[in-house]
């Protein structure tokens, strides 16, 4: 049977790990502050920085929330595997929809040759297009083929050679975020363990 946060919430892990992502870029934010900026509701806020508090990640300070001695330990490993995640100023997808990336410096190399089941995750997520690129010694390229290269992103990343640059687009910011966590979770296994640790709901 389920709870009733079961039945009445409104967010998923991916957003847990967004607004601890949050608190790690950012420091100290209120709880509004941090519904703006995550796109999501008040109440899930509330609901998620309880979480995050009962596993030791957040605490709760005067004017705000911040990251205790655990969160900044998890976020300085998530640091070390991906970068922040940001809106792409080039239309990658030709689809005219919001597009944000990062770039992932370890991961499992042998996810490299099943890269669909990653952009699967990010379509399961509720995005409308996914895509992971590698830097190659001269490119950005798709692994594997030969006829396109992303070049035009070199002025977005900042890569080096066998960096990984995941992307994806949605209707909706939040859910390409969501999208690309669901895909960075998937080609490291280090950030998914953390991701469950802080996340599993």
């Amino acid at each position: 049977m389920k709870s009733v946060l079961d039945t009445q919430r409104k967010f998923c892990e991916y957003d847990v790990f967004r607004v601890f992502l949050r608190l790690g870029e950012r420091g100290k934010l209120d709880r509004k502050t941090l519904a703006r900026i995550c796109d999501l509701g008040e109440g899930s806020v509330r609901t998620i920085l309880r979480i995050l508090e009962e596993r030791r990640v957040v605490e709760k300070k005067r004017k705000g929330n911040v990251l205790r001695e655990r969160g900044r330990a998890y976020f300085q490993r998530v640091a070390e595997i991906m970068s922040p995640i940001k809106r792409v100023k080039h239309d990658v997808f030709k689809d005219n929809l919001p597009c944000l990336g990062c770039v992932v410096r370890r991961y499992e190399k042998d996810k490299i040759s099943s890269l669909y089941k990653a952009r699967d995750y990010a379509i399961r997520a509720g995005c409308n297009s996914a895509m992971v690129l590698i830097r190659t010694r001269e490119h950005i390229k798709i692994p594997y083929v030969r006829k396109w290269n992303f070049d035009e992103l070199k002025e977005e990343f900042e890569t080096r050679r066998r960096d990984l640059i995941v992307l994806a687009s949605a209707e909706r910011m939040r859910v390409s975020e969501n999208g690309i966590i669901a895909i960075c979770t998937y080609l490291s296994d280090e950030l998914k363990k953390i991701f469950e640790r802080i996340c599993k709901l």
